[in-house]
């Protein structure tokens, strides 16, 4: 079965989303192939039209915002929401320029995106509610993200050894959507002794959004050094206020480290309050201090949530049991 994948490269969590479906449907068994664009054809996906599928294409899987342009004549085509831009809640963390672009742009795109779809699935059910919502999108089926979680592992290896630091990570691009506007006051009120080491997306903090115990590492795309990064954390805080269903929040508890979260969006369908994580109310410093300090003074209920963390990954969320839910859906799409 030949799975084709066309993408806009945009450098967010779409691209490693599509990367790793392909990854993993070819460790399935499935000839995956994925075919990349240059970013400016996100104004211009209609350009995409005449582009030929790779011989033998049987299913053409795409994302929401330029998945109609790839529509061809007899191949199933998937389509994919990974973030719901459009829902009323994402309104209030967008700048002026993206809702108009959202609103004026996008919105067309999308809506014949699912149009032409002869299959939609969204990756959290707070996502497939906000196609509905926004966009009347009913028939939609709810396929999680996932991670391999033979990659994205607890450090087997690693001595136990107590520090007197805690040592949080953020994962992510530090946008206001993400909470990144809230790491240094929380960060300022932890003290020192909490250490958050942040990565970069297209964009980064500006010097007057880091606190003094606040450590930049840039930008990092290699799985290898994520994976060791989460190993050498103690928490991944996480106060973003609006969430498709956060790769990162599950590459984290892979890992075995529990995730202070708030409590907006699709997080909950991942972090239970007090098993594997903490939930914080949106934009509440305070309770995200105090969840940083409790499992910083409670370093049994840190690790008790982290185990915990792996095993709702391994059941829920890993390639073993997401990535065949998407073949199913192929293969019933292909037969009828």
């Amino acid at each position: 079965m030949k799975i084709w994948l066309p993408a806009i490269q945009g450098g967010s969590g779409a691209d490693v989303f599509i990367l790793r479906l392909c990854e993993a449907l070819r460790r399935e068994g499935c000839d995956a192939e994925i075919s990349w664009f240059p970013n400016f054809c996100e104004l211009f996906p209609f350009l995409l039209r005449r582009v030929p599928p790779p011989p033998g294409t049987a299913i053409i899987h795409a994302n929401s915002w330029h998945a109609f342009a790839f529509k061809r004549k007899s191949i199933p085509l998937v389509v994919t929401e990974q973030l719901g831009v459009l829902d009323r809640a994402a309104q209030a963390h967008k700048s002026v320029p993206q809702f108009i672009y959202h609103r004026a742009v996008i919105r067309q795109f999308v809506k014949a995106s699912f149009r032409f779809a002869s299959a939609a699935t969204a990756v959290s059910d707070y996502t497939a509610l906000g196609l509905q919502r926004s966009l009347g999108v009913k028939s939609v089926k709810v396929i999680y993200n996932s991670v391999n979680t033979e990659t994205f592992a607890p450090d087997s290896k690693k001595k136990v050894i107590q520090s007197d630091t805690f040592r949080l990570l953020f994962v992510g691009n530090p946008i206001r959507r993400k909470g990144a506007d809230l790491l240094a006051p929380i960060m300022r009120a932890l003290g020192a002794k909490f250490e958050l080491y942040f990565t970069a997306g297209r964009r980064q903090l500006s010097p007057r959004d880091v606190a003094s115990n606040m450590f930049p590492l840039g930008r990092v795309t290699n799985d290898v050094d994520l994976v060791k990064l989460y190993q050498r954390s103690d928490a991944l805080l996480f106060p973003s206020r609006f969430e498709g269903l956060p790769i990162a929040v599950l590459e984290a508890m892979a890992c075995a480290k529990p995730v202070i979260a708030a409590n907006t969006s699709s997080l909950a369908e991942i972090i239970e309050h007090g098993v594997n994580g903490i939930l914080c109310p949106s934009d509440d410093i305070d309770a995200f201090v105090a969840a940083c300090r409790r499992l910083a003074d409670e370093r049994q209920i840190c690790n008790r949530y982290g185990r915990a963390a792996r095993d709702c990954v391994e059941s829920r969320f890993s390639e073993g049991v997401v990535i065949p839910q998407y073949i199913d859906l192929y293969q019933r799409l292909l037969s009828s």
